[in-house]
């Protein structure tokens, strides 16, 4: 089973690596860059934990010493289980996370406008 925490480690640091390389990847860069991480940083921890607990589940009912006669402990059909769904997770919540920060920097883009917009007509 070190191999599921190795996979659950790296859900979690792909997710948030996704706020990081679309702030600095982005054309033009984000707008309000602080708040965009904040942000981006809290729904990329909400992502990776639901991906997490999908992606655990298969492990549940095994216990501490291991498979039993009666699950599918098998050996390379559980760890062929475990692959795939370690792949899924891993890209439903980069995808996800990606959506999360092109809504986030799309939100705060248009109040950075309307603040510009209301600065230039009032001031």
């Amino acid at each position: 089973m070190p191999l599921a925490l190795v996979e659950i480690l790296a859900i979690l640091l792909l997710t948030l690596a996704v706020p990081f390389a679309f702030r600095s990847l982005w054309p033009g860069g984000v707008a309000r860059p602080p708040l965009f991480l904040v942000v981006t940083l809290t729904l990329a921890l909400i992502v990776a934990a639901i991906a997490i607990s999908w992606f655990a589940q298969i492990l549940t009912g095994i216990g501490i010493a291991g498979p039993s006669a009666n699950s599918l402990g098998g050996g390379a059909l559980f760890e062929a289980r475990m692959r795939n769904r370690f792949f899924s997770a891993a890209v439903c919540a980069v995808v996800a996370q990606y959506w999360c920060c092109r809504g986030t920097q799309f939100f705060l883009g248009r109040s950075a406008r309307r603040d510009l917009q209301g600065r230039t007509r009032g001031g």
